[in-house]
């Protein structure tokens, strides 16, 4: 172990460490003005009660009859959705069939639409097709003005280019339909947002504290200046994740290819120091812990550089960045294991809450691949009670 220790000696140098921080916020800054070149401006809509009621087919399967609260599989395949849409009154009565003037708003969590009605040509929501020349990757409100009246059924084809994330994307557009109409939508998605988009700035703010304090022992040669700035770098990290994961964010940050990408480096920086701090606290491990959050690192400077260098959505790189950092929290997880026993009682209950946040990721990726919720759901209730 101590021949291990003296090879990596390098990774706890914090001119080292800070280096590489500094170069993954550079590429992060950089992937931000590359997908602020390619985004386009999220649209608008007004909720309302309005329900599609049928029947769907994953890929060329059977006919299955769609039943609210079930789960569609976004992932297995093209869907189509047979039927029609219906009114509910504001207290949830069944009203009829819709035949009403105003269009009908789309939730898109990074699918695409195609609606066929009978006599009038395809109408397609497809803004990560690169045959239109757009790259819409994200969440995103889309409008629809129906031609026949509720006369005949409709179909809806759903086409998922992704494979891991939005596992759950059909679920939430039916259940998230709506009117398009005025701006009393943007204020009821902003106001359900508020609280965790405000929360979440707050934890940038308090951040900041941190990392200046952090700058100001470093200059002073103050002891523990790396580790306070890491906890401020998990901090911020988790701060913006809160902020763009927050209900109505394409209507608060209107990007939406920028949205999706702060959403993906905010996830990947903070587990990154979430590895550093529980590095920082291995003994006998230590070695084995910094070399496995360097190759993360690296890992997650590879995945920024991608989609600037070739035609990769950043999207498309979560589910390999899933399996890198799903190997480096195994790997810290037996670092943790393996210094448990020697430890004190203080340090035990360290451990135990630094394993907790790896296992809280580990069930989120679970969950989101299973269709059960999306992004950090346990992480976040993990976080703030740590």
């Amino acid at each position: 172990m101590s021949k291990l220790k003296k090879k990596f000696s390098i990774l706890n140098n914090k001119h080292f460490v800070i280096a590489g921080i500094l170069v993954l916020i550079l590429l992060a800054a950089a992937l931000l003005l590359f997908t602020n070149a390619h985004s386009t401006l999220a649209s608008n809509a007004m909720v309302a009660q309005v329900r599609f009621y049928g029947e769907y087919r994953i890929a060329d399967g059977p006919w299955q009859e769609i039943v609210e609260g079930e789960h569609i599989s976004s992932t297995k395949g093209d869907v189509t959705l047979r039927g029609k849409f219906h009114m509910l009154a504001p207290d949830g009565e069944y009203v009829g069939i819709y035949d009403a003037d105003l269009p009908i708003a789309f939730y898109t969590d990074h699918i695409g639409l195609t609606i066929y009605e009978n006599g009038a040509e395809p109408y397609v929501i497809d803004h990560e097709n690169v045959l239109y020349g757009v790259t819409f990757c994200g969440v995103n409100w889309n409008a629809y003005s129906l031609t026949s009246k509720g006369e005949e059924p409709i179909e809806i084809v759903i086409h998922n280019p992704h494979r891991f994330g939005n596992e759950n994307a059909i679920d939430e557009m039916l259940s998230n339909l709506a009117f398009w109409s005025g701006i009393d939508f943007e204020r009821d998605m902003l106001e359900s947002g508020k609280n965790q988009r405000n929360t979440g700035l707050f934890f940038v703010i308090v951040s900041l504290v941190l990392l200046g304090s952090a700058l100001f022992s470093a200059l002073l040669h103050i002891p523990n200046s790396r580790i306070i700035g890491l906890f401020g770098a998990t901090i911020i990290s988790a701060g913006i994740y809160l902020a763009y994961s927050a209900p109505g964010v394409s209507l608060w940050s209107q990007f939406v290819a920028v949205n999706t990408s702060v959403l993906g480096f905010s996830m990947m920086f903070y587990m990154l120091f979430v590895a550093g701090i529980i590095t920082s606290f291995l003994k006998e491990a230590k070695g084995i812990g910094y070399l496995a959050t360097v190759i993360l690192g690296i890992a997650d400077g590879i995945f920024l550089l991608l989609p600037m260098l070739t035609g990769v959505q950043f999207y498309e790189t979560w589910l390999p960045w899933v399996i890198v950092q799903t190997v480096t929290n195994l790997v810290l997880l037996g670092c943790l294991v393996k210094e448990y026993k020697g430890s004190s009682r203080k340090e035990q209950w360290a451990h135990w809450g630094m394993a907790l946040l790896l296992i809280a990721f580990e069930v989120d990726v679970a969950a989101t691949g299973l269709g059960f919720w999306k992004g950090g759901f346990v992480s976040k209730y993990v976080f703030f009670a740590m």
